[in-house]
């Protein structure tokens, strides 16, 4: 029996401390209490050299989804510029970044597109 509890109490440990070596995105990747969502960002500037993945730059941009609110996404890419005031759709889940593809300015929602314009 107590050899039972304590190989319980070992892999217990074991993973929470896995839980919290792992970074936030992916944290937020496997938590099933957050959910998935559709974030817009204006890039206006070009990347920086991710420093977890050579040959990628990383882009910290302030995305807004469609209730207006505000927070910063990571996004990295192999590009280091996209166009110009290009607007991106970003599918996350809390940090973690699924996709995002390069959308029109009128494929993205009217307060959406007035909350960048004014960051």
């Amino acid at each position: 029996m107590k050899k039972w509890l304590f190989a319980t109490l070992v892999v217990i440990i074991m993973g929470v401390g896995v839980f919290f070596l792992i970074g936030k995105e992916n944290r937020d990747r496997f938590n099933p209490f957050i959910k998935e969502k559709d974030v817009y960002v204006l890039v206006n500037k070009e990347g920086k050299p991710d420093p977890d993945f050579e040959h990628r730059y990383m882009f910290l941009l302030d995305g807004v989804d469609e209730s207006e609110k505000v927070e910063e996404i990571k996004v990295t890419s192999s590009v280091k510029n996209f166009p110009k005031n290009s607007y991106l759709k970003v599918h996350v889940k809390g940090k973690y970044v699924f996709e995002y593809e390069i959308v029109t300015e009128k494929d993205v929602p009217e307060k959406a597109r007035e909350t960048l314009k004014n960051r």
